[in-house]
């Protein structure tokens, strides 16, 4: 077609001016006038104007363009205008725009005038029919499916079926267009059983919000009747919402039981022009909601329990990235959340072994890679974003699934910072000394053991005990006492080396270690040692004391091994031997030393003392004393054994150590307790009850315990004997030197009806003055002046004068160690009252004296 408007546009362009161009030049407008006529159609066709016979491209154009082209290409002398070729192409413009003026204006207006009672135009309904069928009434098959397709679209009844001939080409179009309808109305119908069944909701409306359907689903999930709604505006259904295609809504619902209900609508876009333009398909999402929320808070509560906790967490994926770090990993790591989420956990956790300072694998690693919990025992470093090292304890666990599928790990750690500081202050206050700073005595059995394993070496051990030091106490108190110590302390120090060992044992006692030391080097340390403290002054207050300090040193070597018990026991007999020769000086032990020997049977007796306490080793004897000139019947003296594989020990083997190491008290209790106990079952099982007298012996160190002599007062009421049944002795020196609290014990015990004596009386010349304020029944002369008494004169004189004082105050008098006859005939002569010793009774078992109807049992 566009080859031969093409053809005849050329025509049109060449006719007018055929006889002024040269064939070349005809050839030329004919060519180009074809490819504007081709343009034009073009334009015209996406402009939609219909031109049917092509007369505006084939004809106006190429009539134009041969018009205004003709000045150019024609031959000025075949026009023979005169004219040249600019002025000529005004002139056919000019012709050009007058004749399209002329033309164009007639036409309109004759139109114009003709249009009310002859309009040209036809409708546009008869225009889309054709004209054939609007303006002639032309009818055939092809019409008439047409027209049962638009009565289909129309009424949207798809029951409907077209009768088809199918013999012909219509006829097979109809057919086609039945099969389509049946197929069309069975998915419909499928289509609306599946969306009365469904339970989600679906409604949908016209683009101006009317409703058009509501399937049951929409109704049940809205409580409404969809029949009300229909032609609604759909805002009703669904105020306050942007119901644009994509958009997707929650919906917060009350239903008439006052349950919250959640709904979800999401919106899509229709048919456009149909009667569901807009779409939305709305689900209950009410379970989702609450297990969201209760996912939400499980989370919020886990989260907050991570964050308050003191452990570090982090947690990664199986990949090993992090997906979280709560608030005290962040502060050990240095990292935040947001900077350390999605990086690989060994960035963000390094750890260092802490001795090597190796670096270690990743525990999530290793629980990704192995699939078991992994538990450090050994504290590591963790290296922080700004290169900061913090010691910590961690553990790495898999998270699973509850299929058992590895979903990623946890680790937590925690800061061990504060843990060993507080470990090895705790570790430093078990082996020092709180008061000094230096070790103490467990630490320092330590130290002196590890050194007495060693085979090479000679060292010494120094034990020193302060001199004077109560004097401070009692003079100002404890806290002059603990200050003189750290004093003490500090001089200590300075006079060791680094490599000795200073320790404080307990109370004013040291000790030194002088590791690869000879004998005398120490003793030169020593002796330094010793001239600093004598020499220095301690002020407290107004007050100044001098103090000095004795020191005992024991050798140490592998000639002559010791056990720690040896070395200690060794080095405090040496500082008593100090102590013994004067006090402020130093004592070096020697094994053949005698007065250390002593010393050392002495301090074997103290845990043979504690088990004969604890295992009621003693045993009570009794010993008559008789009267010699006094009418009056005397008292048997209760006295003391110690029994120890059946064999009886004396008293005088087991006191002195009892009184050095503070014993008596204990001891006395005993005796008092299985005495009275004792005396009272003999007087219950007594007819008549027998009248004896029993004298027991009370030390000095109890009779300074004002415990002890509280305890005995009320004892004695307790055991509600005859008055006269007991004598307690009291040495003069205990007397004399607590003359107060002795006579107000002897007052107290004198209503019960007990008496009193003065033991070994006369070993002070100074004791005759005190006499008279003490009220006791009986003066036992001491034995040192018995013994001799009938051929010394002095013993003689001695006694007498004792004897005398003792008939003045009218106190009897008892001579003690009564051992030969012609020492009691001479007591005799002299008067003396009552006698004690070998020669009159000797000392028997308390029990022997019932006739064994009572035994004595501990109490």
């Amino acid at each position: 077609m566009y080859a031969i408007n093409g053809a005849i546009a050329g025509l049109v362009a060449v006719t007018a001016s055929a006889h002024a161009i040269s064939l070349q030049a005809a050839f030329g407008l004919g060519a180009v006038s074809g490819v504007l006529m081709v343009l034009t159609s073009e334009w015209l066709l996406r402009k939609h104007i219909d031109d049917a016979v092509s007369a505006i491209p084939s004809h106006l154009v190429s009539g134009i363009w041969g018009t205004l082209a003709l000045p150019w290409v024609a031959d000025l002398t075949l026009l023979d205008s005169g004219l040249s070729r600019p002025a000529q192409f005004g002139i056919q413009l000019l012709g050009v725009v007058v004749c399209g003026v002329w033309s164009f204006g007639s036409a309109w207006l004759l139109f114009r005038i003709t249009w009310r009672f002859l309009p040209l135009r036809v409708s546009p309904e008869a225009e889309k029919m054709g004209l054939n069928l609007a303006e002639h009434g032309a009818n055939n098959e092809l019409n008439q499916l047409l027209e049962h397709m638009r009565k289909h679209e129309q009424q949207g009844d798809m029951r409907q079926r077209i009768e088809a001939d199918p013999f012909t080409e219509v006829g097979e179009i109809a057919a086609s267009y039945n099969r389509v309808t049946a197929a069309l109305e069975t998915a419909v119908g499928h289509t609306r059983v599946m969306l009365r069944n469904l339970r989600d909701g679906v409604i949908t409306w016209q683009a101006d919000g009317a409703l058009t359907s509501l399937n049951p689903g929409a109704e049940q999930l809205f409580n409404v009747n969809a029949a009300k709604l229909i032609g609604q505006p759909v805002s009703h259904l669904l105020p306050g919402f942007t119901l644009t295609p994509g958009a997707r809504h929650e919906i917060k619902r009350r239903t008439d039981d006052k349950r919250i209900r959640y709904l979800e609508i999401q919106v899509s876009e229709g048919a456009s022009g149909s009667a569901s333009e807009r779409s939305g398909m709305v689900r209950d999402i009410t379970e989702r909601k609450q297990l969201q929320e209760q996912l939400n808070r499980e989370r919020d509560l886990a989260r907050t329990t991570l964050a308050s906790i003191g452990d570090g967490v982090i947690t990664c994926d199986a990949s090993g990235n992090i997906t979280f770090l709560n608030k005290e990993a962040q502060r050990l790591t240095g990292w935040s959340l947001d900077e350390a989420m999605d990086k690989p956990i060994h960035v963000v956790y390094q750890l260092l072994e802490e001795t090597s300072g190796e670096l270690l694998s990743n525990p999530a690693r290793q629980v990704l890679t192995q699939l078991t919990p992994v538990h450090s025992t050994e504290h590591c470093l963790l290296i922080q974003r700004d290169q900061s090292r913090t010691p910590i304890q961690h553990s790495a666990s898999p998270i699973r699934s509850r299929s058992g599928i590895t979903l990623g790990a946890v680790v937590v750690f925690q800061d061990v910072s504060l843990t060993r500081q507080l470990t090895e202050q705790l570790s430093y206050q078990v082996s020092h000394d709180n008061l000094t700073d230096l070790l103490n005595r467990r630490a320092f059995e330590s130290a002196l053991t590890a050194l007495l394993n060693r085979d090479d070496g000679q060292h010494v051990l120094c034990y020193l005990d302060l001199d004077q030091f109560k004097i401070v106490n009692d003079t100002c108190g404890h806290l002059a006492g603990d200050e003189l110590l750290r004093q003490v302390s500090l001089k200590l120090k300075s006079h060791v080396r680094s490599s000795d060992i200073a320790a404080r044992l307990g109370g004013d006692e040291f000790a030194l270690l002088l590791p690869d030391c000879g004998l005398d080097r120490a003793l030169t340390i020593t002796e330094a040692l010793r001239c600093d403290i004598e020499n220095y002054r301690f002020a407290w207050q107004e007050h100044t004391f001098g103090i000095g300090v004795s020191i005992g040193l024991v050798e140490l070597n592998s000639a002559h091994p010791m056990r720690l018990s040896q070395a200690l026991h060794a080095s405090d007999a040496a500082c008593y031997a100090a102590k013994e020769a004067g006090r402020n000086r130093i004592h070096c032990y020697q094994p053949d030393d005698h007065s250390l020997l002593e010393r050392h049977g002495e301090l074997q007796w103290v845990q043979r003392l504690q088990n004969g306490l604890d295992n009621d080793a003693f045993r009570l004897f009794a010993q008559p004393i008789k009267a010699i000139c006094a009418d009056a019947p005397a008292y048997r003296e209760i006295l003391l054994r110690m029994e120890e594989h059946g064999e009886l020990i004396a008293p005088g083997s087991f006191l002195p150590a009892a009184e050095r190491y503070h014993f008596m008290v204990r001891i006395d209790r005993w005796v008092i307790r299985n005495t009275l106990a004792w005396l009272g079952d003999q007087n219950r099982h007594s007819a008549p009850r027998t009248h004896s007298l029993w004298g027991i012996n009370l030390s000095g160190a109890s009779l300074s315990d004002a415990d002890f002599c509280q305890d005995l007062i009320t004892q004695v009421s307790t055991a509600d004997l005859p008055h006269g049944t007991l004598c307690f002795e009291i040495t003069e020196s205990t007397a004399i030197a607590q003359l107060s609290s002795v006579q107000t014990l002897i007052h107290t015990l004198r209503a019960y009806g007990c008496r009193f004596a003065l033991d070994d009386f006369g070993t002070g010349l100074s004791s005759f003055s005190y006499l008279k304020q003490l009220p006791v029944d009986y003066l036992k002369i001491d034995g040192n002046f018995i013994r001799n008494v009938h051929q010394d004169p002095i013993d003689r004189a001695m006694v007498e004068a004792i004897h005398a004082v003792g008939k003045t105050l009218g106190i009897k008098t008892i001579a003690e160690f009564v051992e030969t006859q012609v020492t009691l005939d001479t007591l005799h002569k002299m008067g003396i009252d009552y006698a004690q010793g070998y020669l009159l009774g000797m000392p028997e078992p308390l029990t022997n004296m019932a006739g064994n109807r009572i035994r004595v049992m501990p109490r």
